[in-house]
């Protein structure tokens, strides 16, 4: 078969890494990929949906499988399938899910799925009149896609305002930031939840925990994901039957007799599982209709059937017919980013702010081939060394019996590399 996987971050590396290892493919091509990817793959100048479908059908692509959800939420599912190209990946319509957290609270909260309580506005001045009068601490939502940072979480009434005034008026996250979705703020624990489906059936995956924060103790600006680990350490079978029940399968079936909208692909639901009285209720945070990154680097190492088996169920509507097998050691992803450094003009603060690029890259060769690099933010420079080309440029995932086996090895290998302004987390895994 030839592949074809949408994408250039850490988690398109680690989808294309997975489809390498299937007996049934012979030639996996990435749009538009990195300078890691390009290890594992054979990268396409390929940037917009129309550029893919061409290069798609060209080739005599014989499945496609989308990694971020920009294409996505363009619609590239319905390109493909219109012209009869196996694609996996929700439609359009089913994207909105994703692209609108307006959209996709109303429909949860029809849905009786549980949901925080919330109000939407299109008037900052309004919205800010809504933080000071519910008396307690909220979270302000840009209603579109943010690279994973579009949610404000806020402690007080002032630090609420100036999320208003950041998403809706001064537009650090541009259009996204017209409308806002304003939730109450749940204290508990936080879970993402990942599943595949094909519409009807829906496989849970195993569960990761991962860590958005850019600083140690969790502390710091939101950042798309500073590492992760799996299993999950607390994420109990009864637990993850309850999410099943009150969730994912709500979601998949009430969307579907909603809207005739049927969900295809992966579905990953951010929770807080909050505790209330004498139970456990699992609440929906967002929903993202891809897989997660950094999740996918440590999910997808643990899936020891052949992905290409359940892409074709997915896409055929058989996905009933997969039992799927996952490995039970740990894996820890240990990411590296592009940290203060002095550029010249001043001080670049750094990954999730503003961060110089080009710079080089060194000592990769040198970490244990036992170990998986995935690249998020890399390419090449003039005279074909490798070089940062983003915030989050690099990771490590590592394999072991324990999380702290994995932990271990991960840190150990990251001391190999380097480049200037280099920075991670030293707190990943550590519970």
């Amino acid at each position: 078969m030839k592949i074809l996987v949408i994408g250039s971050g850490g988690r398109d590396h680690t989808i294309a890494w997975k489809f390498a290892q299937s007996s049934r493919v012979k030639k996996i091509y990435v749009a538009h990929g990195n300078a890691g990817i390009s290890q594992t793959a054979e990268c396409v100048n390929a940037r917009t949906i129309e550029e893919m479908l061409a290069f798609a059908a060209r080739e005599s692509i014989d499945l496609t499988f989308v990694g971020p959800e920009s294409p996505l939420s363009a619609g590239i599912v319905d390109l493909f399938e219109k012209e009869g190209l196996d694609i996996v990946g929700p439609s359009l319509a089913a994207s909105r899910l994703e692209s609108s957290k307006c959209y996709a609270k109303e429909i949860m909260r029809d849905l009786g799925i549980p949901v925080a309580d919330f109000e939407i506005f299109d008037d900052p001045d309004k919205a800010r009149d809504y933080v000071r009068s519910v008396g307690y601490p909220v979270v302000v939502k840009a209603d579109g896609l943010a690279a994973g940072k579009g949610s404000l979480v806020c402690d007080d009434v002032a630090q609420a305002e100036d999320a208003v005034h950041l998403l809706m008026e001064k537009r650090i996250f541009g259009d996204s930031g017209s409308k806002v979705e304003i939730e109450r703020r749940l204290y508990g624990r936080e879970l993402s939840f990942f599943c595949f489906t094909d519409g009807n059936s829906v496989m849970p995956m195993v569960a990761a925990q991962d860590y958005k924060r850019a600083r140690d103790d969790d502390e710091g600006k939101n950042t798309g994901g500073m590492g992760s680990y799996s299993p999950h350490p607390w994420l109990t079978e009864e637990m993850s039957q309850t999410i099943m029940d009150r969730v994912v399968q709500p979601l998949i079936t009430g969307f579907k007799e909603k809207t005739g909208i049927v969900y295809k692909g992966i579905l990953y639901v951010g929770l807080m599982l909050v505790e209330e009285q004498d139970s456990i209720t699992p609440y929906v945070l967002e929903i993202n209709i891809r897989q997660g990154d950094p999740e996918a680097q440590v999910i997808l190492p643990r899936l020891e059937t052949d992905l290409v088996d359940i892409s074709e169920a997915i896409v055929q509507g058989r996905l009933h017919e997969i039992t799927p097998k996952w490995n039970p050691d740990y894996q820890l992803c240990l990411i590296a980013v592009s940290g203060r450094t002095k550029g010249k003009k001043g001080w670049y603060k750094g990954y999730p702010e503003r961060y110089k690029i080009g710079v080089p890259i060194h000592g990769l060769d040198q970490v244990d081939p036992e170990c998986l690099v995935v690249h998020s933010g890399t390419g090449f420079g003039d005279e074909g060394q490798l070089i940062t080309t983003g915030g989050r440029v690099l990771c490590i995932v590592s394999r072991g019996k324990t999380l702290k086996e994995a932990r271990e090895k991960a840190y150990a290998e990251m001391e190999k590399v380097e480049f200037t302004g280099m920075y991670y987390r030293s707190d990943i895994g550590k519970e």
